[in-house]
């Protein structure tokens, strides 16, 4: 008789499936958990970091900052009140305790000889307000007891690059009571930057009434 060949019993597992055959789906959820481990792992780990090597201010340079507005609010120049007084003046006018200016109007205006009217004419705004400056300086008043008014007139040149004060006629003081008072306000007038001037025509006329009350003895 053959001897009988030898069988595996049916009780016993396939020797072959640890050889990488059969379902291995059971590995899967192992896999997922260890990935998001890592990723957990990776920011706890970037996270300090980033906290630790993020740029720091730097506090000397915040007060360097500080203290630099700080100075330059204090050496900025005080506001100016005359430019209120002088924006006042061209607008409508304006009072001050020595004197009472009206609107500075333009009186004339001419190019290549012909007349313009005054309507017409374009404003000259750098004489303009040199003109009431000059009229509102303490050392151009007319010292006049009695009080009275000028009307200061300039007379402006483009082409000839000139300027001159003049008496109005609509002011009650004749120009030799106000000659003085006119004088000042000449010298008082700085020299322009002819070239810088914009204009569409050449002469100009422009003028402002003052008015002064009496003088008052007890002031200086």
């Amino acid at each position: 008789m053959r001897p009988s060949e030898h069988s595996v019993p049916p009780s016993q597992p396939n020797p072959f499936r640890h050889l990488g055959g059969g379902n291995s789906g059971g590995d899967r959820p192992v896999r997922v958990q260890l990935a998001v481990a890592l990723v957990i792992a990776l920011v706890l780990l970037a996270v300090p970091l980033y906290l630790w090597r993020r740029p720091k201010v730097d506090d000397s340079a915040s007060a360097a900052a500080s203290m630099s507005s700080e100075a330059l609010a204090v050496f900025r120049p005080p506001p100016d009140p005359s430019k209120a007084v002088v924006a006042a003046a061209l607008d409508g006018g304006v009072e001050t305790d020595r004197v009472k200016l009206g609107r500075v109007w333009i009186d004339s205006c001419q190019r290549a000889g012909v007349r313009t009217p005054a309507e017409q004419c374009d404003r000259q705004p750098y004489f303009e307000e040199a003109l009431v400056k000059a009229v509102l300086s303490h050392d151009c008043v007319p010292k006049i007891s009695q009080g009275g008014s000028v009307s200061y007139a300039l007379r402006i040149d483009h082409q000839k690059k000139t300027y001159r004060v003049f008496a109005g006629k609509s002011g009650s003081l004749r120009r030799n009571q106000a000659l003085d008072a006119l004088s000042c306000v000449q010298r008082s007038i700085a020299q322009p930057d002819w070239d810088s001037l914009p204009h569409q025509h050449s002469k100009y006329i422009i003028a402002v009434l003052a008015t002064y009350p009496p003088l008052d003895s007890g002031k200086p």
